[in-house]
């Protein structure tokens, strides 16, 4: 899908002209891009369909005059609960909506409700990202789908002067937005396809593009000490792996890691999942997202030093593997007793931090995951959660969310979090034995492993399975959650 800033009037030939209106501009829609008839066909669609403007309210008629065939009036709803996420969501539901009516091309006009108000730079960024995620779908797998592509869009600006600052963000916003639908798609796919040998073969391909790539293979792994993530990994006929990307540009003052959690999928081991193991595929969308955002740091090439690490493993069933009350030394030399086998994603990271920490200089590590339910029992399927050791990163953080349209929350890391996670026969076990706060003292385990290096935890299991369809995200697809938080965060922060 091309998409391009325009000003002045909208011209004929669109398949679809789609406008955006606030509740109170129903009565008299202000539609300076359109010629006369056009708006009086828009005033007609309002009155037969008794349009209101609520948000998320839209409406298809297909006009016998004016300057395009299908007309999309979609609802902003009340002016002052304006957010960039409603915006979002209108963009995604006209491109959705052009789409299903087979529409090749499409104007977007909402710029009238916001000239006089917000900047057209953040204008642009949300219509960017609600036009690339609400067009993306998953249809790899279904025999007799029906390709609805849109292959144009124009956005109009009522000024040249805004269409240009509009313009100046584009090209990162789109390349943002379609590295998440990258996260989405192989967090979506079934393990048969993207397993650890898929995803070291798509890092791989960005040695092309300046970065360099490497692996750390399992007798690298034991030589290192990384006992926990060797364990996790040594039921599967996959064996575990650390892949390494590097973007290290000429100057660089500043390194920063990025982990992920790359359980390709998780049977939870010996202490077997009783339910939804179908949604283990995606267990990996951390390191899903780590990948997305390396793609995007290959185009949009940043200024500091970034490493991405993907920490892949598949926690299966075998007579090989680790076992409740096995006791495993990690790489930093702390003893940590297996109080249950599903609670391996700490374990792979854990190792990874410290494999991060140790062989780079690092100004912050950031490390993202399908880590807990807990966070979802905390959160909802709304917002993730954020831990940290260091305030100062965690707002830099936290702010690059705001900015990239993703919800975070800060959670608790109290000392007393650690107390449940200390064994009685080694330094730590890895399951806290009863299921309070478990986000928080899965976090605290974590913490363990970094040291004084500024650190911060994303536990993206509310946002990456199981949230509730939007017009920017389709039904039972996994999240790409924290793609734009970090592309922004490298890019912006």
């Amino acid at each position: 899908m091309k998409i391009s800033t325009v000003s002045g009037k909208v011209r004929a030939g669109y398949g679809a002209i789609a406008v955006c209106l606030f509740d109170d501009e129903v009565k008299a829609p202000r539609l300076s891009a359109l010629d006369r008839e056009t708006v009086r066909e828009v005033e007609r669609v309002i009155a037969a369909a008794k349009f209101t403007g609520k948000k998320s309210e839209t409406v298809c008629h297909y006009a016998e005059r004016g300057a395009a065939p299908l007309l999309i009036v979609q609802g902003l709803g009340s002016r002052k609960q304006f957010t960039w996420l409603g915006l979002r969501l209108a963009a995604g539901a006209c491109v959705r909506a052009a789409q299903q009516q087979h529409a090749k091309s499409m104007a977007l006009i909402s710029e009238d409700k916001f000239s006089d108000e917000l900047d057209a730079e953040p204008v642009m960024r949300s219509l960017v990202d609600g036009l690339v995620l609400g067009a993306w779908s998953f249809d790899f797998y279904k025999s007799n789908g029906e390709p609805r592509e849109i292959a144009e869009v124009d956005v109009y600006f009522t000024s040249a002067g805004r269409a240009q600052a509009a313009a100046r963000v584009q090209h990162v916003a789109e390349v943002m937005a379609q590295a998440t639908n990258l996260a989405r798609e192989w967090g979506t796919h079934p393990t048969n396809v993207v397993g650890i040998n898929f995803l070291t073969q798509s890092a791989k391909t960005l040695s092309r593009k300046g970065l360099k790539v490497s692996t750390v293979e399992v007798p690298e792994m034991k030589r290192l000490g990384m006992n926990l993530f060797v364990a996790v990994g040594q039921a599967s006929a996959q064996p575990p792996r650390l892949v390494i990307m590097d973007w290290n540009p000429r100057g660089a003052k500043k390194t920063y890691a990025l982990i992920g959690k790359g359980m390709v999928f998780d049977s939870g081991g010996l202490n077997v999942k009783t339910a939804m193991m179908e949604e283990m595929k995606s267990d990996m969308c951390g390191a899903a997202t780590v990948l997305a955002t390396m793609h995007a740091v290959a185009m949009l090439k940043p200024k500091q030093r970034v490493i991405g690490l993907l920490a892949c493993a598949e926690n299966s069933v075998s007579g090989n593997a680790y076992r409740p009350s096995d006791i495993y030394t990690a790489m930093n030399g702390k003893t940590v007793e297996i109080g249950n086998t599903d609670a391996e994603g700490r374990l792979v990271l854990a190792d990874s931090l410290c494999y991060a920490i140790k062989n780079y200089r690092l100004n912050g590590v950031i490390d993202i995951a399908t880590l807990t339910g807990a966070a979802v029992v905390a959160l909802g399927n709304y917002a993730d959660a954020v831990f940290t050791n260091n305030e100062r990163l965690q707002r830099a953080v936290l702010d690059a969310a705001e900015r990239g349209g993703e919800r975070m929350w800060p959670l608790p890391n109290y000392e007393e979090y650690l107390d449940p996670m200390k064994s009685t026969v080694a330094d730590l076990n890895n399951a806290a034995g009863h299921r309070w706060g478990g986000a928080c003292t899965a976090a605290a385990f974590l913490k363990q492993f970094v040291g004084d290096t500024p650190w911060v935890h994303i536990d993206i299991a509310p946002t990456s399975i199981g949230a509730p369809a939007t017009s920017i995200l389709p039904k039972a697809i996994a999240g790409g959650s924290g793609v734009r938080t970090l592309c922004e965060f490298l890019v912006n922060g």
